[in-house]
């Protein structure tokens, strides 16, 4: 028996009393999101309700006013359509496959991301070996004229810098750093120390050397390839960190030992996942989702207020969204409504600022208790579900730990079982 057989086995039992205990606490964090979602359901139109009825009264109140009677109605109703229509869409099961749906465009923006990195590569590549070609061709016509008599103008002077504005796409410009791309530096420490040979190969030749083969073919291709292939995976990895164990870390805990991309299907799925690892993953879906839901139909109701003339302008949804993700600060304001500063001098005539309708799971629930309530209640699920997860990485790691010194004793074993050959 190996030295390690009982703490491995005790291992396991512990990850599996976890599982177990998940399993038990799973239905009930089930019915609170549910839950949470029926209250949110009923107090919806309400809240859009008291957001438009500020905008209106408070902002353009001499347009409402001059309103027909009949459009004035009709746009009540539509309102109501509207939050009817959305709240049709405010269930675990409709907002997971939401989910699944930004998932997948995630996937497919970060893949032509990738892609078109390696493009502007293999161009850059080829410019260099077109630059490095007319440059030798500069040397030897130099040489050339150097022969001549001194009567007769050289067109270039031998070692004289040429100054263009073309973007120098070349690998040394990328081993620098850009600004907005990921660094091969870095990356290059993940790879296989195997392939450190291949990069510190230079990718051109030296001085005073040409090629004759194009440095984008042959090996010299594959390896630049391969260079830019992991600066563009630095790309894929954006938005995969779990934020949700920032309780359990630091606010911006980036441990890849919680990787595995956020692709899997039980992340994204109706039903929540066993591990509580991917639970809590899925439960950040679940809440981006449900922020992309409100968010929509912020959108929509601002497009039927522009249509009447009571909203100041029409914000776009990339704004919206950067305002969701702290990216703009905005300017106190109501519940539900959002107000940003316009970049325009003073005396332009034109207003300073624009308030326009934004619904947000923080707001909606500072104005409604219930909801309130709800949300506290999903609190302490949270951070339960935090520490579970963490006590399951804890023992997951020692699981993986055991075994692989279990492998260790078999090698070494089954190394000094084998009969000796005479040397």
């Amino acid at each position: 028996m190996h030295p390690n057989a009982q703490p491995l086995e005790e291992a396991q039992r512990q990850l599996q009393l976890l599982l177990q205990q998940q399993d038990e606490l799973a239905p009930g964090l089930y019915r609170d999101l549910a839950h949470y979602l029926q209250v949110l359901r009923e107090g919806l139109l309400p809240a859009v309700q008291q957001a438009c009825f500020h905008l209106a009264t408070q902002v353009v109140p001499e347009r409402y006013g001059q309103l027909p009677e009949e459009r004035r109605r009709q746009f009540q109703q539509r309102l109501a359509g509207l939050v009817r229509r959305c709240n049709a869409l405010l269930t675990v099961e409709q907002l997971m496959g939401l989910a699944a749906q930004q998932q997948r465009r995630d996937d497919r923006r970060r893949s032509v991301r990738r892609q078109r990195l390696l493009n502007a590569f293999l161009d850059g590549a080829e410019e260099a070996d077109g630059d490095g070609e007319g440059q030798a061709d500069a040397s030897s016509d130099s040489a050339a004229t150097s022969a001549q008599p001194q009567s007769q103008p050289q067109a270039e002077p031998a070692g004289s810098v040429r100054l263009g504005l073309d973007l120098p796409l070349t690998a040394d410009l990328f081993d620098r750093g850009i600004p907005g791309l990921p660094s091969t530096r870095d990356e290059s420490a993940q790879e296989d120390p195997s392939d450190q040979s291949d990069r510190s190969e230079p990718s051109e030749p030296p001085a005073g050397q040409t090629s004759s083969e194009p440095i984008g073919a042959g090996g010299d291709l594959k390896m630049l390839q391969s260079l830019f292939q992991m600066a563009a995976e630095g790309l894929g990895h954006e938005g995969l960190v779990p934020q949700e164990l920032a309780g359990m870390a630091t606010p911006a805990d980036s441990s890849g030992a919680w990787s595995g991309s956020d692709a899997d299907p039980s992340t994204t799925g109706s039903g929540l996942p066993r591990d509580p690892l991917l639970q809590i993953r899925w439960w950040r879906h679940f809440d981006r989702a449900l922020s992309r839901r409100l968010r929509n139909l912020s959108h929509a109701l601002n497009v039927e207020m522009m249509r009447l003339g009571l909203a100041q302008g029409l914000l776009p949804l990339n704004l919206l969204d950067a305002v969701l993700e702290g990216q703009v600060e905005a300017l106190p304001a109501p519940a539900n409504l959002l107000r940003l500063p316009l970049p325009l001098p003073n005396g332009s005539g034109s207003p300073s600022e624009v308030l326009a309708l934004l619904l947000r799971p923080g707001d909606l629930e500072f104005e409604q208790p219930r909801l309130r309530t709800c949300r506290k209640r999903l609190e302490q699920r949270r951070r339960a579900l935090r520490t579970m997860a963490k006590r399951y990485r804890i023992w997951q790691r020692r699981v993986t730990a055991l075994e692989a010194e279990q492998q260790w004793f078999r090698d070494s074993a089954q190394l000094q079982s084998r009969p000796q050959s005479p040397s």
